[in-house]
Order: C-alpha cells, then structure tokens, then sequence
C-alpha cells in the first residue's frame, strides 16, 4: 500500500524510537486488518476524526445521523447532518486501482443526485428505517430528534426548512475516506468539475491506520484533495488560498428556490445545443485533456492541469458581436508564478500561435477574437463553430503542456 506521507514514529518517556506500522484496510477483517466496516464504525463514533476544518469549515459540527441509509442509487456508509441542516455523505472505501477511483466517485455522486430529488419526509423516513436497523431498544429517532438531542434550543421548524433547501440545491458535503490513495488525484477534481448541476463540497480523505505497541491504533486523517464545485463557479482551495474562477460572463436570474424564467430556460436550452454542436466536431490533438458536458451558458470550459486554476475558455459575446478563446488564470501565487513564466515563453508561443492572440497582464489572459454578424449561440452557426474548435485546440495545445511542465519544475 502506498501513500504519499512517511510513516510515524513513536518516542517513549525513556527515548526509544518505534516506527509505526500501517494496518492494511481490507473488506473483512483478518490477520490483524481494519475492515471497512471498521473504518465505518470509527467514522460514525467519532466525527471529529474528520479533518472538516480542512475542507468546508461552514460544515463543522456534524452530529452522526445514521449508517446504510438506502437510496435508490444505494446504501450510504455514513450520514451526518450540522445543526443548521446542512448534509454530509460519507464512503469509506478501499482505493486500489484507477477504476476503482472512478467507481466510488460515480456512487458518491449518484447518492448526491438522489438526494436533491428527495424531500425532508423522505429523507427522515430514510433515516429512521437505517436507524431501525441498528436500533437496540426503545423508540427510533429521525432526523430531527438526533439533532434535537445535541442542540440547545432547537428551533425545528427553521431546521426541517433548512435541511429542505439543502436537498433542493444539492448543498451537500461528500467525504471519499480511503486507505493508500495514489496518484490521479488532479484527474479526480477534473472529472468533478463535470458534475456542476449540484452545489456540492467535495473532499478526499486517506485514513492511515497505524498499529500500536499495546495493540492499540493511532488513526491519522489527510486531506488528499478538497473542491467545492458550485453552479457557474469553480472555487479551489490549496492550502491557506482560495482560489475562484467565474465561469459566466454575469450571473444567471435564478431564484433561490431554483426556479428560472421561460427566458432564461429558453436561452439555456440555444446555449446548450450550440456547445452540443461545437463538442460534436471539436477535435482536440491533446488526448489528455479533460472534456465537459455542453454548458447552459456563454462558455465551454477546458480546465488546465491541477493544482493550477487555469482553464481555456471557448465563449460568445452576443452583445459585441464577438466569439473567442482564451486561456485565463485565477487568482493565487501559484497561478501568478504560472502566468509570469509564460511571459517568458512569450517569444515561442507567438511564433507558434501567430499575430491574432493577444496579451492582457492584468487579467492574466491570453485571447484571440473574431466579430461575427447575425446569432451567434446558433447550432446552425458552422463558421462560428468552425473558428472557436480551431482556436479552442490551438490554445489547448500551445498552453496545457506548458502548465503541466512549469507545475512539475515549480513542485
């Protein structure tokens, strides 16, 4: 089992030194293995083992609502809920091979979509059948009443409302916590950045489990990645920054119940089948970079390598008349040091790109852009489509490898 932290060393009160030994997490427990039903019943008990501050602090304080909570979508390890109402979902999973990645990442997201269907009755009903399950003697709690029983004054009313908009808009906490995890984890946040129908926090956890000299265990939680993906905004967070990249050129008129005008439903839906029609055709020479699903407004996004906040960006400005791409960089020390070496590559990707790409230091910018006449978020609208597939695969092929080379001098 790999991990990318050395193991731990314990000093005693005479100086001796023991270097601790990783307990493997198996799917039962045998010679001596923490299984996954352990790790679940640790996680459960003790929810401060949970490294929340790291992640969403807005999530601290979580009270441990119930195990094996049925879904369509499947069973849920661990639910937890924070006395404002606000949700975590939480597997606890061996992490063996890529696959492996993909399919827990595939779960914990179906479990997100199957709870922003439900409402506060389902989801209690829910709740009170796993706890029933597990139930000893006496009568079983739901939601409400296990949170009731860790809050002074509890204002139910205001609780069940908020736990109700927490579902609505799928305002939720998902928790990967797993064993040795390896490398892929940039390729991970990149494949969640797809899922951005949801406002979910996204967090993955390695649970190093270490063995004691009397028998006992030393658990040590580590944060491996943290992205909270929210509608038309992608904010990042590496170590003490916070990084947030607007992806729409203003914002949406969407009410807070999520509800939208005929309008708005009516331009999503010319906005999506142009990007439908440009990803159709859009043939990228770079393989490893990562493609999104059709977005609903004026931008398809081509996210850079991770940790960067970096992206390219194919838009319409039907204002200006304008249709473009641009590779632009967030805010942060990192993407400064990124944009800057750049600059000093300057002299080789204007030669490879040519006259038409500007520069624009201040934002951190790099764009070429061409005005058009008549609609341009047409899906019938080739010589639109034509110039942004070109430009789109230009940039991505001039600038990914590039980041990806500065992120790996930089690290």
């Amino acid at each position: 089992m790999s991990s990318a932290y050395a193991a731990p060393i314990l000093i005693d009160a005479d100086g001796r030194t023991r270097t601790l030994q990783r307990v493997p997490l198996e799917r039962s427990t045998a010679d001596g293995a923490y299984s996954e039903d352990d790790l679940q019943s640790l996680l459960f008990a003790h929810p401060d083992a949970l490294p929340i501050s790291d992640i969403d602090s807005s999530f601290s304080g979580l009270v441990p609502i119930c195990r094996e909570m049925n879904t369509p979508a499947g069973p849920i390890d661990v639910l937890y809920c924070t006395p404002s109402g606000r949700l975590a979902i939480v597997e606890a999973k061996l992490w063996r091979n890529p696959e492996a990645r993909r399919k827990v990442i595939g779960q914990i997201l179906d479990y997100a979509k199957e709870l922003s269907r439900w409402n506060y009755e389902q989801l209690d009903a829910a709740v009170r059948r796993a706890r029933r399950v597990s139930a000893v003697a006496g009568e079983v709690l739901g939601l409400a009443d296990v949170i009731r029983a860790h809050v002074a004054d509890f204002d139910e009313a205001r609780f069940v409302d908020a736990v109700a908009q927490s579902l609505r808009r799928g305002d939720l906490l998902l928790l990967i916590i797993g064993d040795g995890i390896r490398e892929g984890v940039g390729a991970i946040t990149e494949f969640l950045e797809g899922h951005g129908t949801l406002h979910f926090t996204f967090g993955l956890v390695e649970m190093a489990i270490h063995g004691l000299p009397d028998g006992g265990r030393l658990i040590q939680p580590r944060v491996l990645a943290r992205s909270a993906i929210i509608r038309r905004t992608v904010i990042s967070v590496d170590g003490p920054n916070v990084r947030v990249a607007d992806t729409a050129d203003g914002p949406e008129s969407e009410a807070e119940d999520g509800s939208v005008s005929p309008e708005l439903e009516a331009a999503r839906a010319r906005f999506t089948g142009f990007w439908s029609a440009f990803l159709s055709e859009l043939r990228l020479d770079d393989a490893s970079q990562p493609v999104q699903p059709p977005n609903k407004s004026t931008n398809q996004y081509f996210y850079m390598p991770r940790p960067s906040n970096a992206w390219v960006s194919a838009y319409l400005a039907q204002s200006s008349a304008e249709a473009g791409a641009y590779l632009a960089f967030g805010k942060g020390a990192l993407e400064e040091r990124l944009f800057q070496a750049l600059l000093q590559e300057r002299p080789a990707i204007a030669k490879a790109l040519g006259d038409e790409v500007r520069w624009d230091p201040e934002r951190k910018r790099v764009i070429v852009t061409r005005r058009f006449t008549g609609d341009l978020a047409d899906p019938a609208r080739v010589d639109v489509r034509e110039f942004l597939a070109r430009w789109t695969n230009r940039l991505i092929t001039e600038f990914r490898p590039r980041i990806a080379r500065q992120l790996a001098e930089q690290s």
